[in-house]
Parts: structure tokens; sequence; C-alpha cells
């Protein structure tokens, strides 16, 4: 049974329980799918976006231990488990307005 993903392509969102805490609380947008894919500490294969980060004096760590290598980015792969939207998924946002309602709202606005 497949989860129910946290983002979308476009979405607005923060960063959570990342495991290299310099990227907690980043705001990033989902700008690519990368897909299912294997990320580590993790069992199985799960969906990895492509972020960019919102803030201008925010940057993205990736730390590669086997390489010595502390990569520094504004844009970087999240897997959406670590990721939650800030701005409602698409279609999430919609409000249905009936005549009657329109008209009381207007009258109620004089």
């Amino acid at each position: 049974m497949a989860s129910k993903l946290n983002c979308e392509i476009g979405s607005i969102a923060i960063t959570v329980n990342a495991k290299f805490t310099p990227n907690l609380g980043k705001i990033v947008r989902v700008i690519e799918s990368y897909g299912l894919m294997p990320w580590h500490e993790m069992e199985g294969l799960v969906q990895v976006w492509r972020v960019e980060v919102l803030c201008p004096d925010s940057v993205l760590h990736y730390l590669y231990p086997k390489r010595h290598h502390l990569e520094v980015t504004f844009t970087g792969p999240i897997p959406d488990c670590y990721l939650r939207p800030i701005v409602p998924l698409s279609g999430q946002l919609t409000f249905d307005f009936y005549e009657d309602a329109l008209i009381t709202i207007e009258e109620s606005a004089l």
C-alpha cells in the first residue's frame, strides 16, 4: 500500500527530522522529483525531492563521511519524510460558495 506524500512539485515546506542537524528548520521549495530511491539509514526505497532553500542566508549541508567531504549548497535532495508542507498541497485550499452565502457576505459588508 502506497503512503501519502507530504509534498509535491512546487510545495513550500520546512525540513524536519533531518539526521544532519544543520538542515533542520530550513524553508524550501520542491523543484523536482528524483522518484523512489534508496536513502542512507532508511529501509527500502523512499520518495526523494530536489529542493531549493528560499531564505537568502540559508544553505543545505550534505555530509559524505566515506569521502570526508561536506557539501554546502542552495539545492539538493531530501526525502519526503523529512519535509512538512507550509502551504497546503494543490487542491486542498478550495472553497465552495453558494449564491445565497455570497449575497449575505456582500450585504454584511455594507
